[in-house]
């Protein structure tokens, strides 16, 4: 073991003599990964191997790694610390995974083992530090946001064989030939939000079918004689933007659930774009409510705009002589976000960050459906 720090520490010297400060390779070498082994009753074992880690590894996990140095090399101008590296995964630098330093050795190097110029130096020491790198998800910065979302997009399934070193976080990662299996969702987590999802789909439903909270509340029309009808809230047709209002408010509380229980980060970011969505649809809400009571009031007090509901469907998207092109194009291009929206969230683990120009097409297709829902009869 000597004799393989002794030309670790040999190689490091000799390599950082090209390496520009602020480098990790030159200065630091990965001795082995280290393999953590339960013994049960809660003691642990850490062994050094060069073979890939067994088992997996997933975020909110760690992982860890035997570094080699020399004391020459660490008191060079400019030379990173040890807890200045983070973890790379499939080559990608991923902030905020700063190790924690279990434990440091230091070993004097045989004499003229250094630098042969200076004949008078003192001995330098090889110095070997584990670090444990926490595998947390900082996306706080742009390239965070990056490196995570090219991980988990580059995952064809849920485990996969990647490569992982270490290294600064604006420079290459470190000589390695190590790999681990990583588990994007584990098993136990997944279970545990189905379950919840289950149970909040049951409730949304029940509201839906058995009140009248996604129903239209105008007055219902007059019967033949002229006097006012009784219609039950749950006859009453469905309404597009309270359904549409609705239904984004359950994804988004779905994405968070989502993204909490398999990460364990319940200060998820909120992206700006999906507060801009829920404020178009709540607008469009709001637009559509005022143009049903406009109604009501042209007509004296005697609704015009509610009906018997025929059925989810034909509610939602047909009017009076058929379906109504401005519902449908409303309905549809807020089906392909939310399509878009649930893919993104399961693929990458956060909630997805639309560009302006789609927030102007939903902007548009609301209004679109505000305008013309003004001359519609149901």
């Amino acid at each position: 073991m000597k004799t393989k720090l002794w030309f670790l520490a040999s190689f490091l010297i000799a390599s950082s003599l090209a390496a520009p400060a602020q480098r990790a390779d030159g200065i630091y070498h990965i001795a082995c990964m280290v393999q953590i082994n339960d013994l049960g009753d809660g003691k642990q074992t850490a062994e050094c191997t060069t073979h890939p880690r067994e088992g997996t590894i997933g975020i909110g996990g760690k992982v860890s790694f035997d570094v080699v140095t020399t004391q020459e090399l660490m008191d060079q101008e400019g030379a990173p610390e040890a807890t200045d590296l983070i973890l790379f995964l499939d080559g990608q630098a991923l902030p905020g995974t700063h190790p924690v330093v279990e434990g440091q050795t230091n070993e004097l190097l045989p004499p003229g083992a250094g630098d042969p110029e200076e004949k008078n130096q003192d001995r330098d020491s090889v110095i070997t530090f584990r670090l444990t790198f926490p595998i947390t998800r900082d996306l706080s910065s742009d390239k965070g946001k990056q490196s995570w979302t090219t991980l988990l997009r580059g995952m064809g399934k849920n485990r996969e064989q990647v490569p992982i070193s270490i290294g600064l976080i604006n420079g290459p990662p470190l000589p390695s030939t190590y790999k681990a299996e990583f588990v994007r969702i584990k098993g136990p987590a997944l279970a545990l939000f189905l379950l919840l999802a289950l149970a909040l789909g049951i409730g949304f439903l029940a509201i839906a079918a058995k009140t009248g909270a996604l129903r239209d509340k105008e007055p219902p029309p007059p019967d033949a004689s002229g006097k006012p009808t009784n219609m039950a809230p749950t006859d009453r047709t469905y309404s597009l933007s309270r359904t549409q209002v609705a239904l984004w408010t359950l994804l988004v509380v779905y994405a968070y659930l989502f993204i909490w229980i398999i990460t364990g980060e319940y200060n998820t970011e909120i992206p700006r774009t999906i507060l801009a969505i829920l404020g178009i649809s709540a607008g469009t809400y709001a637009a559509a409510v005022a143009v049903d009571k406009g109604k009501e009031q042209d007509a004296n007090g005697v609704g015009a705009t509610v009906a018997k509901s025929e059925g989810v469907f034909p509610d939602l998207f047909s009017i009076q002589g058929g379906a109504g092109l401005h519902r449908v194009q409303f309905g549809l291009w807020s089906v392909v976000l939310m399509i878009v929206f649930v893919v993104t969230v399961y693929d990458t683990l956060a909630m997805p960050q639309f560009d302006n120009s789609l927030l102007g097409l939903m902007g548009i297709s609301s209004a679109a459906y505000a305008g013309l829902k003004i001359p519609e009869n149901k």
